[in-house]
């Protein structure tokens, strides 16, 4: 039910905003709290989804009682840990017996969500209106955080499905969105889709100054290189949002040099929601540990310590149609240590990317690789590239140039690709139009496709 109509002082929040406002109240109240009592806070909750999925989810009746769950008692850190890992691979192939029988009452309607399928396979969950609830509380939470001014305009660059927000108008609204009924009256808000040429958003922007703006990593790289030669375009841009992929080292600096904005990064998956947002002061992540257990496990699911980088496995505490109990994101991050803001919330150092971005060599090692465009941009006319692992001693470097591309060039670029990840790769150029973006808008400039046998 919406406000009542006509209603303007004092103004009356609709039903869902008050019971938003009420989370994101009593999460300012918690999150100060002492690490034991959100630890043990949060295991009450764990418990009652165990219980829940020990009941209602056919998929987990056997896996927690063989961990040494018991509905009649209380959830030890023990018993957590014996939980064996959750992989993407297993949601798909048991996507009907991970599906709750029944939801307790007051956690309808059950929507379906589906990742946009960047490994090739879209993954399909169900989430219920309770977890949308913690959704809009943690994004009001990270707005209050970064001292956003409410009444300036809101500019969004992201995959859009339908036609609504094509070049060269784009779309428009009067406010940022569903926010606005929990927070206040905010600006109007502008939408494009990221499929736009790195051009054309420039002209939207420059049409449309932005305060604020909302897009992906890659997207933002690809507009800063667009306007490298001009100056500070937007003098009125303070923050940038980016979700969706790892901000890449070094993308902090240049857009605070090149533009004077900020970068304010949310760590999501489609399937899990949140799982970290930026600190309101520095460059570490917190996470939202009131509606997600966050672990950073070893190769032993082991946790790991402050400072060591682990494989980032979750578990969104309030969705009861279709649990996900220590869900193998697919991530690795740096665990750390303590907030300076104060804040007691779990914190991560920074996100390295997805399994599928590492680099394997031939002698076992294995990283997240960083290459420079301006160094291919030195041998020749290169607007877009593209590394591909085919196999584990040869690369494939894409590229999109803005003409064909002789022997001596692309020798050249092969040679600067082996110089950036230090190890002689056999390397195939191959020349494209264009290098797409994925279904879901996003772009890889590196991507691991060795069979793991």
């Amino acid at each position: 039910m919406d406000s009542p109509g006509g209603i303007l002082w004092p103004r009356l929040l609709s039903p869902r905003a008050a019971t938003v406002r009420w989370i994101l109240e009593r999460m300012a109240r918690t999150e100060r709290q002492a690490p034991a009592a959100r630890e043990a806070s949060q295991m009450v909750q764990l418990r009652a989804l165990l219980i829940h999925a020990m009941n209602q989810v056919p998929f987990y009746r056997e896996r927690l009682s063989a961990a040494g769950f018991r509905p009649d008692r209380p959830l030890t850190r023990e018993v957590w840990d014996a939980i064996p890992i959750l992989t993407r691979q297993e949601v798909q192939a048991n996507a009907d017996s991970l599906k709750a029988r029944a939801i307790p009452t007051g956690h309808a309607p059950v929507r379906e969500s589906t990742t946009s399928g960047s490994t090739g396979i879209p993954l399909r969950v169900l989430k219920t209106a309770v977890s949308g609830l913690f959704w809009d509380a943690v994004t009001a939470r990270e707005i209050l955080w970064h001292e956003r001014d409410l009444s300036r305009p809101w500019h969004s660059i992201r995959f859009v499905k339908d036609l609504s927000a094509q070049f060269p108008e784009g779309s428009k609204s009067d406010t940022w969105g569903r926010v606005a009924a929990v927070l206040g009256a905010t600006g109007g808000g502008f939408g494009l889709n990221i499929m736009t040429d790195p051009g054309d958003q420039i002209d939207w922007l420059q049409r449309n100054p932005p305060n604020y703006l909302l897009t992906y990593p890659s997207n933002l790289q690809s507009l800063l290189d667009e306007t490298r030669s001009h100056g500070r375009l937007f003098p009125e841009l303070h923050q940038i949002i980016t979700i969706a992929e790892s901000v890449s080292p070094g993308l902090r600096e240049q857009c605070r040099e090149q533009w004077g904005a900020q970068i304010c990064d949310v760590y999501s998956a489609t399937e899990v929601g949140y799982m970290a947002v930026q600190a309101p002061k520095g460059d570490h992540y917190l996470v939202p540990d009131e509606v997600v257990r966050v672990e950073i496990l070893d190769d032993a699911d082991s946790p790991v310590g402050p400072g060591e980088i682990g494989r980032v496995v979750a578990t969104p505490l309030h969705n009861f149609a279709m649990p996900l109990i220590r869900y193998a994101v697919g991530d690795y991050a740096e665990r750390g240590d303590r907030s300076p803001c104060g804040r007691t919330l779990p914190v991560i150092n920074q996100i390295l990317g997805r399994v599928r971005n590492m680099l394997w060599y031939p002698d076992g090692r294995k990283t997240w690789p960083l290459f420079s465009d301006r160094r291919f941009r030195d041998f020749a006319p290169v607007r877009q590239f593209r590394v591909i692992q085919r196999t584990i001693d040869s690369l494939e470097l894409q590229i999109a140039a803005d003409r064909g591309l002789n022997a001596g060039e692309r020798e050249a670029l092969a040679q600067v690709l082996r110089e950036s990840i230090n190890y002689p790769f056999e390397i195939t150029v191959t020349e494209h139009a264009e290098i797409a973006r994925s279904a879901g808008g996003k772009y890889e400039d590196f991507r691991n496709e060795v069979s793991p046998a």
